[in-house]
């Protein structure tokens, strides 16, 4: 079975790939997968990732991915559990038996941002405060019916949720 769970930041992606890889589960977090993603200006030219969420804004700048790097990916396991996010994430939904929206409450997400052990900090805050990228994850998912699992489950629990139902 091929499961994409796809979130904002601080759902807790991260954090449940670790656990789950530990416990000898095929899980990977997106930045994982070599050649998946990349930062692309509005023009659809790769560019060099920025280094806070107020020159990422400021340049329009999309954090993208391809579609034929998740399909060679995926397909080297029978069983495996992608974890991730990006501007095209729906692009890729077809490529998997089942995809899951990890919902996280506004009051958990900015206690998990504001940790100091997020590895990109400058891009969870910008002048103003939090930028929660993937906010309109959510809209997407309710029109896409994506079934929602909560993220302030254990990773062990939300592992039960999305590996229900196997379909091989």
């Amino acid at each position: 079975m091929k499961v994409l769970i796809f979130g904002p930041s601080g759902s807790g992606k991260t954090y449940i790939t670790k656990v789950l890889q530990h416990a000898g589960i095929n899980a990977y977090d997106d930045a994982d997968i070599e050649g998946l993603s990349n930062w692309y200006d509005q023009n659809g030219r790769k560019v060099t990732a920025p280094a806070t969420a107020d020159e990422a804004t400021a340049k329009h700048y999309s954090f993208l991915w391809s579609k034929k790097a998740m399909a060679g990916f995926i397909d080297q396991f029978d069983d495996v559990y992608v974890f991730g996010g990006s501007g095209n994430v729906w692009s890729v939904f077809d490529l998997f038996d089942k995809v899951y929206f990890l919902k996280i409450e506004p009051q958990l997400q900015r206690q998990r941002l504001m940790s100091p052990h997020r590895p990109t900090p400058l891009m969870d805050m910008n002048d103003e405060g939090f930028v929660i990228w993937g906010d309109w994850f959510e809209q997407m998912a309710k029109e896409k019916d994506i079934p929602f699992v909560d993220a302030d489950q254990t990773p062990e629990q939300i592992f039960e949720i999305i590996s229900q139902n196997r379909t091989h």
